[in-house]
């Protein structure tokens, strides 16, 4: 019998980020992400002969497209904006934030690339959420891998269950 696949939840795809002369840091994540799109492209070139058409493949070509609702003070938006002032270089990861596609380590699946932003636009309409957006011009290949969140990164995805007692607690506290 076929595999039965599931569909990949948007919602579960994240980005992190982390200038690179930062490795002592942790990545972090852009808060109110609302889209993004990991694109790869090569130039093809179709050269017509005599004895039919060959193709010439050229080099690869990745970007990110970001897309965020603004949030008051995120040190996060605040570094990509100064990114791209400064011209300084990032690294950004994709994690796909699935229990169901965790590795044994309990990994997720991930895309590692380093770049430079090449654009960061605040967007502020008169009836629409402020919004930032950005492309992120990859060097060489992006990475295909596993990658670790640290409890403040999980947190970052999503909020813990809070009780209702005092300071929150665990929800299994009484």
């Amino acid at each position: 019998m076929p595999e039965t696949l599931e569909m990949v939840n948007g919602r579960d795809k994240i980005l992190l980020f982390r200038l690179q002369e930062n490795q002592d840091e942790e990545a972090a994540k852009l808060v109110f992400q609302t889209e993004h799109t990991f694109s790869y492209e090569r130039d093809i070139e179709r050269i017509i002969t005599k004895d039919g058409t060959i193709i010439s493949v050229g080099e690869l070509e990745s970007n990110v497209e970001i897309t965020a609702i603004q949030a008051k003070d995120d040190p996060v938006a605040e570094m990509l904006r100064d990114s791209v002032i400064g011209g300084k270089r990032l690294e950004v990861w994709e994690l796909t934030v699935d229990e169901d596609a965790q590795d044994d380590d309990g990994k997720y699946p991930a895309i590692y690339a380093q770049g430079y932003l090449e654009s960061w636009e605040d967007v502020a309409g008169a009836e629409d959420e402020p919004e930032v957006t950005g492309t992120l011009n990859i060097e060489l290949e992006p990475q295909f891998d596993y990658a670790d969140l640290t409890e403040d990164q999980e947190q970052a995805v999503q909020y813990a269950f809070r009780n209702t007692t005092p300071n929150g607690g665990d929800g299994g506290e009484s």
